[in-house]
């Protein structure tokens, strides 16, 4: 099983929670691989440039004599500590902006999560539908006169003797 973080917008979820952002916890291949990118791409600007003059500076070490591991175990600690922790950065920038952490549901995968969270939703009452005499006509008008197939126009419509 799997932690999903569920967060809304400040001023609440849109009516169809289009805005509702269901997100996997825990450890995230895209940011393992392309941290500083995925930093970026997920507008958490200062840590992205953080992670990339690391990425710069494990780049350079490595090239150094007899700092070659170093350099290499730098980015990848790196990029390990983006996978793991990137997600919950992310939360933690979105509540910044105003989104509420509503909740954390475990569940196999998101579509379970996501049928989980909405599922506990308070329901809108349902509207009685109208009685049949507030769909009559209210006025005591004639029917209108015969078209189509009843009128002795040619064609469907009726364009009144023209």
């Amino acid at each position: 099983m799997r932690s999903y973080l569920v967060l809304t917008p400040k001023n609440g979820p849109d009516r169809e929670h289009r805005s509702t952002i269901i997100m996997p916890d825990g450890f995230s291949w895209p940011a393992f691989l392309l941290s500083w990118i995925w930093l970026f791409w997920h507008r958490m600007w200062i840590a992205g440039a953080v992670a990339l003059v690391i990425q710069i500076g494990s780049g350079i070490l490595s090239t150094m004599p007899g700092f070659a591991i170093g350099g290499w175990l730098l980015g990848f600690a790196m990029n390990l500590i983006v996978a793991l922790e990137g997600r919950h950065l992310y939360s933690q920038s979105l509540q910044r902006r105003g989104y509420t952490l509503e909740t954390v549901v475990f569940a196999q995968d998101r579509s379970t999560a996501e049928e989980m969270y909405f599922s506990n939703l308070p329901q809108p009452e349902p509207k009685a539908m109208p009685s049949l005499s507030e769909w009559a006509p209210q006025t005591n008008t004639p029917f209108p006169a015969a078209a189509g197939w009843q009128s002795s126009g040619a064609g469907l419509f009726d364009h009144g003797g023209r």
